[in-house]
């Protein structure tokens, strides 16, 4: 174990404050979920900031961007996708982050595994967790003949600043498949860009809803339970109007089960909304 030093003061302290503000509030609090969360994502942040404080940093209007030197001349591209990113899911969600986006950018795999915490042989282009982005630097990805507006259309900015608005908006409280067709959806609005592989069309078996619920990143077809994601958030949008998407979103920043906000904003009941969103993607979308 790595003995405490003067210089980890600061993060200790900070934690030591949340524990304690654990403590108090959970006498008194409902629904401690919602100002919990709150608290430790804050600790996670703490402590990646304190593990990355030798990463150079700019800041742009609305986003942190932290990177190596490697990246140095990736940066200018990142945070023009970020901003570019910024309006249309703050809009779409309708909901503004009180503080600057924090977005990490790794100059390879290894970097971003290690960050992440994978032990395997993950690879993804971003993830967002526990209040940041971080994104696979895109000189590792982009072929030679791509262009900024590739990156800005196919990279991962957008969809992890989505996950990164609905967490903030509502404080955690959503089931992974939501988080999922939302910031898809968001994808969607944005670039027109649909994830369709020839093995997520939505003619064939489908997962349920409590099999999305209970298990989603267990799945054995990932590139299905996502595209049912997209269809779950995509006829909530295209048939009852975005603003009941931003209310359901509100009745989950106030403490109500994803289930429970679907039934009571849409008028139907879980078991019907599920029958009717999966005959609308295959009408819908399996030719786009």
């Amino acid at each position: 174990m790595r003995q405490i030093t003067g210089s980890d003061t600061p993060i200790v302290m900070g934690l030591l404050a949340i524990m304690l503000a654990v403590l108090f509030f959970a006498q008194f609090s409902m629904k401690p979920r919602l100002w919990l969360y709150p608290l430790a994502r804050q600790a996670v942040m703490a402590k990646l900031d304190y593990e990355t404080r030798n990463m150079q940093e700019v800041e742009t209007e609305h986003f942190l961007i932290k990177y190596t030197a490697d990246d140095a001349d990736q940066v200018a591209l990142v945070a023009e996708a970020a901003e570019q990113a910024y309006q249309p899911v703050t809009s779409l969600l309708g909901y503004v982050p009180a503080k600057k986006a924090v977005l990490y950018i790794y100059p390879d795999r290894v970097e971003m595994r290690k960050a992440i915490g994978w032990s395997g042989d993950e690879s993804a282009m971003g993830v967002y967790y526990n209040g940041v982005i971080q994104i696979l630097s895109p000189k590792v990805w982009l072929q030679k003949q791509d262009t900024a507006e590739t990156f800005i259309h196919n990279g991962p900015v957008a969809h992890e600043f989505t996950h990164l608005v609905l967490d903030y908006q509502t404080n955690g409280n959503y089931s992974r498949w939501f988080t999922e067709g939302v910031a898809q959806y968001a994808e969607y609005n944005i670039n027109g860009y649909e994830w369709i592989t020839p093995t997520n069309h939505l003619t064939g078996p489908l997962y349920t809803l409590a099999e999305l619920d209970e298990h989603f990143d267990e799945l054995p077809n990932q590139a299905l339970a996502y595209r049912e994601s997209l269809a779950a958030v995509r006829f909530i949008a295209e048939n009852f109007g975005v603003d009941k998407l931003r209310q359901i979103d509100s009745s989950l920043a106030k403490g109500n089960k994803l289930e429970t906000a679907i039934s009571v904003v849409l008028g139907l009941n879980y078991e019907q909304y599920e029958h009717d969103f999966k005959k609308w993607g295959i009408d819908h979308m399996e030719d786009r």
